[in-house]
């Protein structure tokens, strides 16, 4: 979970990943912070994120994204 902490926070500094469980709802982050990253997260974690799982809420926290890492590793 530390590396995904360490990847959110070097793609948006000013946002915490750690304690925000409604990152899109409150617009802490948009589409084009989450393409950049699911771009971050397949090239770090060397997976591949399905389209199917592209959805925002699957990016509304930092838990969210590590259960689609997860998912996606399978």
């Amino acid at each position: 979970m530390e590396k995904l902490y360490a990847l959110l926070e070097e793609i948006r500094p000013d946002v915490d990943f750690r304690n925000t469980t409604t990152l899109v709802t409150d617009g802490f982050i948009d589409s084009f912070d989450i393409v950049t990253i699911i771009a971050s997260i397949e090239a770090e974690f060397s997976v591949e994120i399905p389209v199917e799982n592209m959805l925002p809420e699957n990016f509304e926290s930092a838990e969210a994204m590590m259960n689609i890492i997860n998912g996606a590793g399978k």
